[in-house]
């Protein structure tokens, strides 16, 4: 851990978390809104009554509520439907600044580390979408962060504050499931984790440990979620992976996902594309490499065994869940928790001193590959889509041009493909100055479409036979995400 003394300011630290931040904020404030994220505010914040409570996996419960109080004092836009993953934006910023700096007083890996784990074309997504994996993520890195600081002081220290770090941990872990569901195994191993270290060090105080590692966050996720997980219906789990390979190709595919081609010439653009790929692999590689040395010479880095333990203990966990019950492993954003844990641990074990020549070879390589990991995901930063969604990106500006056919036509019967059902009905419940009917869902098969409406929104390359044969004037058409918005004619005739 860094001592006391290390320097508390590192401008390209400081700059590029300030950086981060505002490029959250910048793309809540520019992005459309998507599907998940229109489904969240309709189904659990908009609805009179105390919806936030009801029980459902795309009711991401703390998320729900901050949703519910902000857009009820600033009333429903894109950017107030994001102001809580914002708030999780800003912890998850703040609790990955305080790491690196915990981790190690070398620059280059702190700045490293803190942009592996912050601007990771995954991570970021979730910074900003209006769902409950950035305050889960958040949560998750304030245990990491809390535990790290403990173990970082003398043993003096370490015995008067014993208490209040257990109940601070335990808090953060509640706070992180009720965030997101999705969690809930990484943070109790996590919990678990950390409660055996404490434990080692003090072996007299077993019970008061597991009091303050279980009674304060059971308070608070009682209040919380209690009733959403005892009223939990069955089938709610149906977004996963079949296996431990497809949920790890998942993970790495996101993280690796599109080099921004407007930020990067084509010849940086050649390079990123095709030797991206090798990063996550020779990370993985090095951490073992790593591992291997800390053994040979007999030395351990706690923070690094405790995430290691518990990223391996909530594999297992899940693994035996999906063989015993059929639940599926968690898969892309629900996995997000692999991420996270394991880039923390690569950080604490590049940080680990080694005085061997081996030793310190395989502490810069990591440290070189995770700066390597950092320069890329720059170089993927994106302002207008993200990844789970494009095909969402274009919704502000289709409700625009519905917009104007209802005022100027009285365009108000919409049919639309299912992609654009719950953003296009999110921006029509918030907007309240159309006459738009709320638009039914739409249809799977490509080329059917219900007759007798006045307008249809459609994905172009499946659907331009359609509006071929109906004799359609097609009004809108975004190349980028190829959503197209065709009117019957004998509406813009007055007919």
């Amino acid at each position: 851990m860094t001592p006391e003394g290390s320097p508390k300011h590192f401008p390209l630290l400081i700059g590029s978390a300030v950086f981060a931040f505002l490029w959250t904020v910048a793309r809540a404030a520019v992005q459309s809104v998507t599907i998940d994220e229109a489904d969240t505010y309709l189904f659990f914040v908009w609805r009179p009554g105390p919806s936030p409570w009801a029980p459902g996996a795309n009711n991401h419960v703390l998320n729900s509520l901050l949703m519910r109080l902000v857009t009820s004092i600033f009333g429903a836009s894109a950017i107030t439907l994001r102001v809580p993953a914002l708030i999780g934006a800003a912890l998850y910023i703040g609790a990955v600044y305080c790491l690196v700096r915990l981790i190690s007083p070398r620059r280059t890996l702190q700045w490293a580390l803190f942009m592996c784990l912050v601007c990771s074309p995954f991570v970021m997504d979730y910074l900003v979408a209006a769902r409950g994996y950035g305050l889960a993520s958040a949560f998750l890195l304030w245990m990491v962060v809390i535990a790290a600081r403990y173990l970082g002081r003398d043993a003096q220290e370490r015995t008067a504050e014993l208490w209040r770090t257990c109940v601070l941990i335990s808090i953060c872990g509640a706070l992180s499931l009720s965030a997101n569901f999705s969690f809930a195994i990484a943070d109790a191993l996590t919990a678990l984790g950390l409660y055996v270290w404490f434990c080692r060090e003090h072996r007299r105080d077993y019970l008061r440990i597991l009091a303050g590692f279980t009674l304060p966050g059971l308070a608070v996720a009682y209040f919380l979620v209690g009733s959403v997980v005892l009223s939990w219906p069955k089938g709610q789990f149906t977004w996963g992976a079949e296996s431990l390979i497809k949920m790890l190709r998942s993970l790495v595919n996101a993280s690796l996902f599109e080099p921004n081609d407007y930020l990067l010439n084509p010849r940086l653009l050649h390079y990123f594309v095709h030797f991206g790929p090798f990063l996550y692999p020779i990370l993985a590689a090095f951490v073992v490499w790593r591992v291997v040395m800390l053994a040979w010479e007999r030395r351990s880095s706690p923070l690094a065994m405790i995430c290691g333990l518990a990223v391996l203990a909530a594999l297992a966990c899940h693994e035996v869940l999906y063989l015993a019950y059929g639940i599926l492993l968690p898969f892309d954003r629900t996995a997000m928790w692999v991420v996270l844990l394991f880039l923390a641990m690569a950080g604490a074990l590049a940080a680990a001193p080694l005085e061997s020549p081996m030793g310190r070879i395989s502490g810069k390589a990591l440290t070189a590959i995770l700066a390597a990991i950092a320069c890329y995901n720059i170089g993927c930063l994106r302002l207008t889509y993200f990844n789970e969604w494009k095909y969402d990106a274009a919704m502000k500006d289709v409700y625009a041009v519905l917009s104007y056919y209802n005022h100027t036509y009285g365009v108000s019967k919409v049919s639309t493909n299912w992609r654009y059902v719950a953003a296009l009905n999110c921006y029509r419940t918030m907007s309240g100055h159309e006459t738009i009917e709320e638009i039914p869902g739409g249809p799977a098969v490509v080329n059917e479409y219900p007759p007798g409406y006045q307008a249809y929104v459609f994905y172009y390359p499946w659907d331009e036979g359609f509006y071929k044969r109906e004799g359609l004037k097609l009004v809108y058409h975004d190349s980028f995400t190829d959503a197209a918005v065709a009117i019957r004619p004998e509406v813009l005739d007055g007919r």
